[in-house]
């Protein structure tokens, strides 16, 4: 993944889309980073690094998750990837991940017919004009499609607004959120806090275990 041949070479190809710059959720510390905890136990992590450079961003993502029977591994998953934008806009995002053996990859460019996106759940397809990778730190994901960053399948979930709540943190605290429920495609439970950065995450296992983010640099 070439990081800054992509930023370069983003910048003649966004402009003929004439779309104004818009405030992206970035973090104050320029990291969002969550503890994954399933039955009382962390088994986890999930880090987001964002660099920037004038209206270019770029997010290196990197999940790792380990489930354990005593010394026996169960279940395990890691996706690496990193997703860019410019101006505003998202041009490009890429992952590879190993889903407990099961490879899966994908990738989207914005291109002049829109965003091109390809991966091991699907063909190729140009995605909706409001559809977004579900990398969830952008809270604008809400509103419209998903593109599964694990491998590139188009999503449709129901969101329903279910007001403020307190979340915990991995150092024991507690934080404000505004709290979504999404339904169908995706069953996942989210949290956006100040800012209206990304602050938790919750969804039910396929063995019907509690699923819990809590995140660290708050």
């Amino acid at each position: 993944m070439r990081r800054r041949q992509w930023m370069l070479g983003a910048a003649g190809l966004l402009a003929g889309f004439g779309r104004a710059a818009e405030a992206l959720p970035v973090p104050p510390a320029d990291q969002l980073a969550f503890e994954i905890w399933r039955k009382g136990r962390q088994i986890g992590t999930h880090t987001l690094s964002f660099a920037q450079a004038g209206d270019a961003l770029a997010i290196t993502i990197a999940v790792r998750i380990a489930v354990y029977f005593g010394p026996i591994r169960l279940f395990h998953y890691r996706m690496d990837g990193i997703e860019q934008w410019q101006g505003g806009r998202m041009f490009h995002i890429e992952t590879a991940t190993n889903n407990n053996g099961r490879a899966d990859h994908m990738r989207a460019d914005l291109s002049p017919a829109g965003l091109m996106v390809q991966g091991s759940g699907t063909a190729r397809y140009i995605a909706p004009a409001n559809a977004l990778p579900s990398t969830h730190w952008n809270i604008a994901e809400l509103n419209g499609p998903w593109i599964n960053p694990d491998n590139g399948k188009l999503l449709h979930p129901h969101v329903a607004a279910l007001g403020e709540e307190t979340v915990p943190a991995a150092n024991g605290t507690t934080v404000a959120g505004q709290h979504y429920r999404l339904s169908g495609d995706a069953k996942i439970d989210l949290w956006y806090g100040a800012g209206q950065s990304w602050c938790a995450l919750g969804f039910t296992g396929k063995d019907g275990s509690k699923i819990h983010y809590l995140r660290r640099d708050v």
